[in-house]
């Protein structure tokens, strides 16, 4: 039971540093708005994304080697944060939020 919770809180930890990006949806660039970034922009928002990517892959890989994930976990969790990081490179470091369109529906519920 206590590996389960390690386990979950591990994953959890990982999400935070996509999905606490993600709470800042509704704010910043509206929809529609186009913004070029500079070169020297791209370039330090690279740098910066470069850091945390190379923090999260040895934390991946140390939950691996205490036994929280297991091998074919963390290359599963690792080989989903490649995918993501090369699409923001290819993006220009520039986020893109997608809406959700179930988000903030009313369900009926019926008794």
């Amino acid at each position: 039971m206590k590996k389960i919770v390690i386990s979950i809180a591990a994953a959890l930890i990982i999400s935070l540093g996509f999905s606490s990006i993600v709470s800042a949806e509704g704010q910043g660039q509206a929809p529609g708005q186009k913004v070029n970034l500079t070169e020297d922009q791209k370039a330090e928002l690279g740098k910066l994304h470069e850091q945390m990517y190379s923090t999260k892959k040895e934390l991946v890989k140390k939950y691996v080697e205490y036994g929280v994930f297991t091998k074919e976990q963390g290359d599963k969790v690792l080989n989903m944060m490649e995918a993501k990081h090369q699409k923001l490179k290819e993006n220009g470091y520039m986020m893109r939020w997608h809406p959700h369109p179930h988000h903030g529906k009313q369900l009926d519920h019926k008794e």
